[in-house]
């Protein structure tokens, strides 16, 4: 009896200890991993009783609703109408982790201002951009985020804005003469997303590089494989808009490491990467060179410019000294460009897609934008002047009106993501570290609590009365969301709506917009890609554009 008692303890003793030690280690951490799937979410988390949607997996969470929605902002907006006063609203992401979604103006000052710094990207949204464009004023934090704003705020003042105009001109021109070369050889129908891409990402290497994109070619480095050919172009949409394996493969990368892998879209990636970074390096030498002849190694070849004629980030950026540091004369400017260049590029794009839709199914809406800038157009040549100076722009209040209910109602950005850096209580909620907060501008920007019953309609008009005299919610500057708010808010706001005006200046001047035979679809009937931080049609938008002759803007009524 007494050697039955004894031995089970032997045999346990005479198995190897790393053995007990790593069995006891996986227990335990089965035990962790059961109890924050199936225990903490439902008895034990402070968020239990937010209201939320229950029919989530949990593996997975709501991210299979997100997929299965067909559109970026659902389930979300639909939450936010079934719990339209709640401040925030719990659901579940990977792993049955805890995440809200952010309803009300009063939590979003709360986590975009009062408590800004309670916040940070969340590692996964780091893991999926910051690979890429590295940590410029996108994804700083704290004081360094506060010391990259404040020494570029400057590049931003309406006197510095006002120098990019001739530059924004002559791109808003070139896309002109495309939209000519449309209706002369293709009869006038076109893929409007894939043009506007191309003149925005134009227009952002402009602004960063101070250089035409298309002149960038990767011979100036020493590379002499195959792909050393691509072009900037080329390089970028490999890295910002690849194909759906590239895509999924992105996806998966945020998660788990999987660059390494030897997979054709891998490779592809990590060359137009190596390929793109080494094309800006050469740009930021040579403006080195010019500005700064001692700050890199045989300098010369390269007359002096004047950072006035060089009206552009990489020059302000090198001609006062923001590029000194320890990563060296490339790293922070190299870092800053990707970033503006991922920033200001598809967004942009985006907004004149959706501002070209509205265009089509509000003619009414296109007619007085047409009369208002051709009579502006008018005076200004009338006194003796060729184009329109900042105070012109800004005094077409249409134009004005047209562009931020544009902005309103499809919103390009979908997400901006937090996740709480410590245990923070807002709107009398805790918030443990680590919870994932999520602020759609579609969830402000059309909810009826604040924008009234008709908040879903494209109405123009309706900014007119709110900077009338009303009162309320609808007041409040919060309420319109499609360049956040706070000291995170888009450092470079003005001059995207600078150019999202100028271009639609040149364009409602000129050209009428119609449906494309057989493609006649309304916004709503839109198929858009999803998942995706953008809201952009899926394989594109197909238009017609015609002249514009004398003052007839069309004969279609709304």
């Amino acid at each position: 009896m007494v050697m039955a008692l004894h031995l089970p303890w032997d045999r346990i003793l005479r198995l190897d200890v790393p053995l007990i030690l790593l069995g006891m280690f996986l227990l335990r951490r089965a035990a962790y991993k059961a109890y924050r799937l199936f225990v903490y979410p439902y008895f034990a988390s402070p968020l239990r009783n937010l209201p939320g949607p229950k029919n989530h997996h949990f593996l997975i969470g709501h991210t299979l609703n997100q997929f299965r929605s067909g559109h970026p902002n659902q389930p979300f907006v639909s939450w936010m109408q079934k719990w339209p006063t709640a401040p925030l609203i719990r659901y579940f992401d990977v792993g049955n982790a805890d995440a809200v979604l952010v309803t009300s103006l009063e939590a979003h000052r709360e986590i975009l201002h009062a408590k800004v710094y309670s916040f940070q990207k969340p590692p996964f949204f780091v893991r999926l951009i910051a690979d890429i464009v590295g940590f410029g004023i996108g994804f700083a934090e704290g004081d360094e985020h506060k010391r990259q704003r404040r020494a570029l705020a400057a590049l931003f003042s309406t006197k510095n804005l006002e120098g990019f105009i001739p530059m924004l001109q002559s791109k808003a021109s070139r896309l002109s003469d495309l939209f000519e070369d449309v209706i002369k050889h293709d009869g006038g129908v076109v893929d409007i997303v894939s043009l506007y891409s191309k003149i925005t990402l134009d227009i952002m290497g402009q602004f960063a590089l101070g250089r035409e994109l298309d002149e960038l070619a990767a011979a100036q480095t020493s590379d002499t494989s195959p792909a050393s050919s691509m072009s900037f172009h080329a390089c970028y949409h490999e890295l910002f808009e690849p194909d759906g394996v590239g895509q999924l493969l992105i996806a998966i990368n945020s998660v788990v490491p999987i660059r390494w892998l030897p997979l054709d879209a891998n490779r592809r990636f990590k060359q137009a990467h190596k390929m793109l970074r080494s094309q800006i390096q050469a740009v930021i030498d040579d403006r080195i060179r010019a500005l700064d002849p001692g700050k890199v190694e045989n300098a010369g070849g390269k007359d002096h410019i004047s950072p006035r004629e060089n009206n552009d980030l990489l020059t302000w950026m090198v001609a006062r000294k923001y590029y000194t540091d320890d990563t060296g004369p490339r790293g922070r400017s190299e870092q800053q460009i990707l970033t503006f260049l991922a920033a200001g590029h598809q967004t942009t794009a985006d907004a004149l897609t959706w501002a070209t839709q509205m265009l089509i199914e509000h003619p009414a809406s296109a007619r007085r934008l047409h009369a208002e800038v051709t009579d502006l157009l008018l005076r200004v040549r009338q006194d003796g002047g060729q184009n329109l100076g900042y105070r012109d722009i800004e005094s077409l209040c249409y134009l004005h009106n047209f562009t931020r209910e544009t902005l309103r109602v499809h919103c390009p950005g979908i997400n901006v993501a937090r996740a709480a850096s410590h245990d923070v209580t807002i709107q009398g909620v805790l918030l443990p570290k680590g919870t994932t907060v999520l602020m759609q501008p579609a969830v402000v920007q059309r909810n009826p609590t604040i924008w009234g019953p008709d908040c879903d309609e494209f109405r123009p008009d309706r900014w007119d009365a709110l900077e009338g005299g009303e009162t309320g919610a609808m007041m409040d500057p919060w309420a319109f969301a499609a360049f956040s708010h706070g000291p995170r808010m888009c450092i470079g706001r003005a001059f995207s709506m600078l150019e999202f005006k100028i271009v639609l200046i040149e364009l409602v001047a000129r050209f009428r917009f119609d449906f494309a035979e057989g493609d006649g679809r309304r916004a709503g009937e839109i198929k858009l890609v999803n998942p995706s931080p953008m809201l952009r049609p899926d394989g594109g938008l197909r238009v017609r554009v015609r002249h514009l002759d004398g003052g007839n803007s069309g004969e279609r009524s709304d």
